[in-house]
């Protein structure tokens, strides 16, 4: 590859692709009826959680063994720079700053969101508001646990 002059293919390809799928995003569902980005989105979805909603719970499980492995192997103490080069963090300030910003996140925004969106959209609906109310926040605990903190 000519060292002065730049290939943008990969770059060009993505905006084309962004740019594609933001116009059929922006186009009335009514006008596409059931070619409509919401539409294909919905039923995308429902297949992938019916189908392989099993998968995904394994892949947590993995993804959380893994974790804990690489933390107690070999592989916990590779160091990333050069031999030499000394942490600009300790190993508590650096968990401490993960930590920090993942309940950040967590609490400053999905910490409202989420509950509401499950009490709109039950997942065992119920006439009893309070039972939606409380089966919202079950849900919601679903996703303070170690498999989302592990991937």
């Amino acid at each position: 590859m000519n060292r002065g002059k730049k290939d943008y293919t990969a770059y060009l390809s993505s905006v084309i692709i962004c740019v594609l799928f933001t116009i059929w995003g922006a186009i009335p569902g009514s006008l596409l009826g059931k070619y409509s980005m919401s539409h294909v989105a919905e039923v995308l979805q429902t297949f992938i959680s019916k189908e392989f909603g099993w998968l995904y719970v394994l892949l947590m499980v993995v993804i959380l063994i893994a974790a804990v492995y690489l933390l107690f192997s070999k592989y916990g103490n590779i160091k990333l720079g050069r031999q030499e080069d000394k942490p600009e963090f300790s190993y508590f300030s650096w968990v401490a700053m993960l930590f920090s910003a993942g309940m950040g996140i967590g609490l400053i925004f999905w910490g409202v969101a989420e509950p509401v969106m499950h009490l709109h959209d039950p997942a065992i609906p119920s006439s009893d508001k309070l039972a939606n109310a409380r089966e919202s926040m079950t849900y919601t605990f679903f996703h303070w646990g170690l498999q989302p903190w592990a991937l």
